[in-house]
């Protein structure tokens, strides 16, 4: 739901103009997310945090569905129970997973891993495509941003997720507020990139790269930029069952 300094869906991150990380960085906005949750702003994400110096990857915590429906409820024109309705209507289990995942059945992630990982999030791909406008995944995006026509660019999501590698040695993240990343110098040459050095499950690696692959996904059909912003797309993944995680403070 937005880009804000602590939260998340599934560990996501961006990085320079078109990236976004996934995980700990998507719930959001700030002020939103404080009211749904009853809580004063400020209390996101601590110094040590911001400093790199404490990692919030290992201690994310899942927000719940009514907190997460009444942030959304602040950008779409439907009540909490309205946005509820729809997020259980759209869920798509590929979402549904524990992330990073339970440390026993956690492991540093193989390129076996990811090849199911890719292969998984082609396939769930190839079948809303095919969908066309019945698609829960472009019924949500066109529900967060507003727009009234969108081009949704499957091939080259598919082509993201195909393409996508692991970081071994911090050269695109330091990996302390995300596990994946989408990152590039421009929206059309951003690749996903996921930290090779944490554990992780297969299932919350799936659901890392589905979430990766559908940033720079949905594009306005109007004259002006096309593309939409973080915030919008973590929406319309929050509708379809992206998970929206914050750092556990204790």
């Amino acid at each position: 739901l937005g880009a804000a300094p602590a939260p998340g869906g599934a560990l996501a991150g961006r990085k320079r103009k078109a990236s976004t990380p996934a995980g700990v960085v998507a719930v959001g906005p700030r002020r939103a997310l404080a009211a749904a949750r009853g809580l004063p702003l400020g209390r996101r994400r601590s110094g040590l945090a911001k400093e790199g110096r404490i990692d919030i990857t290992e201690s994310p915590r899942r927000l719940t569905d009514d907190v997460v429906a009444t942030a959304v409820s602040f950008f779409v024109p439907r009540t909490p129970a309205e946005v509820m309705s729809l997020m259980l209507k759209w869920r798509k289990p590929i979402f549904q997973a524990a992330i990073p995942g339970r440390r026993s059945s956690s492991r540093r992630p193989t390129q076996a891993m990811l090849a199911v990982a890719k292969r998984d999030v082609v396939r769930f791909y190839e079948r809303e495509e095919a969908l066309g406008e019945r698609s829960d995944i472009v019924k949500a995006f066109y529900l967060a941003s507003g727009e009234k026509r969108l081009r949704f660019d499957w091939p080259a999501a598919k082509r993201r997720v195909r393409g996508a590698c692991f970081d071994m040695r911090q050269s695109i993240s330091s990996w302390t507020e995300c596990l994946a990343m989408t990152s590039g110098e421009t929206h059309a040459s951003s690749e996903i990139y996921i930290c090779g050095t944490k554990l992780v499950t297969t299932k919350a690696l799936t659901s890392l790269l589905c979430h990766e692959g559908l940033h720079n996904f949905a594009r306005r059909a109007r004259p002006g930029n096309s593309y939409l912003s973080e915030d919008l797309e973590h929406i319309a993944m929050a509708l379809v069952g992206d998970p929206q995680l914050v750092q556990d403070m204790g």
